[in-house]
Parts: structure tokens; C-alpha cells; sequence
């Protein structure tokens, strides 16, 4: 398949990454991947071949062992306490909220690097709640009381409190009702319509291809195909499921 040019230049470049959680053992093999501002970047793949460890190499919580990653032009050495100042988020499969403390709360931690600027903690908690309704009738709710989806929409409110730039985000839907799930791809969407970048690990082919502007297709730890989405053609869940499930991969 050939690679489309992308419509802009990249903010995040990585190139050639090698990493693995055990000496010896690599669990990504030679991955390269870009991310541009304004689009939805999809990495889909079956269970294991690396799609959640690809991501964190890039924020920082697994070291390449081989490779580069390139933000803005300039080498990037990924250490996790220093990717906000990045303006690099990063959105676990599991929730990462604080259960025992308000919904309030969690979106004032968010908005950390203004620590010491009342007012304008208080404005960018504001305008959270007037994006995210459901958060704003839940505001002085303990975050834990809220369903999946809604811990979803808390995540990305968030993140959204210091303006990132890059959203890494892996499986954001995963055990989330089908209804919710619409309103969470659509949130994703949204985030590329404001200009942000954002990655997405999937692996609801489907849901993830509605919305991809660019897709990795991961097998064993290697990009097997990538393209953007019209180059996937129509049946594009068939597409995919030929390349990852045909025998080797291949």
C-alpha cells in the first residue's frame, strides 16, 4: 500500500523504535509512526502485537532500547512528569481518575501548571463543565460514582485543562456501552477538529476507522500496512481483518 503525504508536517515524529519489558525480548520490532496536527492517527492490531506498548514509548514509561522521537523537529528524551510541559497527554486503557475525590477536583489537578492562578483555574474549570454537561450536573459528585463513560469524558476534560497539543490515547472505549462509545469517537473527532493530534489505539475496527484520518495497521510488533483512510477503500473493517488475520500476516 502507498503511503498518502500527509497534509501538514508532523508535530511528532517516531522512527525505528525498539523496546521491550524484558531483557532480550522485544516487543516492538523496528516501529515507525508520525502524528499531525488536525488528524485522527488509528494503530489497530490484535491483542499483543505492541500497540499499547508503542505508546508508552512514546510518553516516556518504557525507555526505545533503538530510535527516535522527533516533537516539533527536535529530539524528544520522553520522561513522563515532563511531557505536560510537552503539551503531550496521555490516556490510559484504565481509568486514571482520583475515585474519592470530586469531579471538581480532578479537573482542578488537571489544570496543575497554573497552580497559583485562582482565576484562571476557576475559568478553565468553567468552561470544562459548559463542554462536558454531564460533568457539570456532577461536579460536586466523588468521581468513582461515575459510570465508564462519564470517567471517560472526566479523563479528557482533564487533559484538556493545560491545552495539549498531542493526545496518546488506547482503547478509550473498552467496556463502555455502544451508546456512550458514539459520544466518546465523536469527543476524539472533535479534539483533531480543534487542531490538536491525536493517536489512537484501538480495537474496534470500525468505531476507529469512522473517525481515522491515518491508520497503522500492527502485526507482531512491526507497522504490517498503513495508509490513510481513503486508501483502505469501502470495506474497510474486511480490509484490515484480511491483513492482520491471513496466515502470517502477510
Amino acid at each position: 500500500m502507498t503511503t498518502a503525504a500527509p497534509t501538514t508536517a508532523p508535530c511528532l515524529i517516531a522512527s525505528d523504535l525498539v523496546a521491550g519489558y524484558l531483557p532480550g525480548i522485544d516487543i516492538l520490532r523496528g516501529v515507525s509512526l508520525e502524528a499531525t496536527l488536525g488528524e485522527v492517527r488509528c494503530v489497530l492490531g490484535p491483542n499483543g502485537t505492541g500497540k499499547s506498548t508503542l505508546l508508552k514509548v512514546l510518553f516516556g514509561f518504557l525507555p526505545a532500547r533503538q530510535g527516535e522521537i522527533r516533537l516539533d523537529g527536535q529530539p524528544l528524551r520522553a520522561i513522563p512528569h515532563e511531557m505536560g510541559r510537552h503539551h503531550v497527554v496521555y490516556l490510559p486503557q484504565r481509568p486514571s481518575i482520583f475515585p474519592y475525590l470530586t469531579v471538581e477536583v480532578n479537573l482542578r489537578l488537571g489544570a496543575w501548571r497554573y497552580r497559583g492562578e485562582r482565576g484562571r483555574i476557576e475559568d478553565l474549570v468553567d468552561r470544562a463543565c459548559e463542554q462536558f454537561p454531564v460533568l457539570r450536573d456532577r461536579r460536586g459528585q466523588p468521581a468513582g460514582t461515575l459510570s465508564g463513560g462519564q470517567q471517560r469524558q472526566l479523563e479528557i476534560a482533564r487533559s484538556l485543562m493545560h491545552d495539549p497539543v498531542l493526545f496518546l490515547i488506547d482503547e478509550p472505549t473498552a467496556g463502555v456501552e455502544p451508546r456512550v462509545a458514539v459520544l466518546i469517537y465523536d469527543l476524539i473527532r472533535g479534539l483533531a477538529r480543534q487542531g490538536k493530534a491525536v493517536v489512537l489505539v484501538d480495537q474496534n475496527i470500525k468505531r476507529a476507522l469512522e473517525i481515522a484520518d491515518y491508520v497503522y495497521v500492527m502485526r507482531t510488533g512491526t507497522v504490517l500496512s498503513e495508509g490513510s483512510r481513503a486508501e483502505f477503500g469501502g470495506d474497510t473493517e474486511a480490509l484490515v481483518a484480511r491483513w492482520l488475520y491471513a496466515s502470517g500476516g502477510r
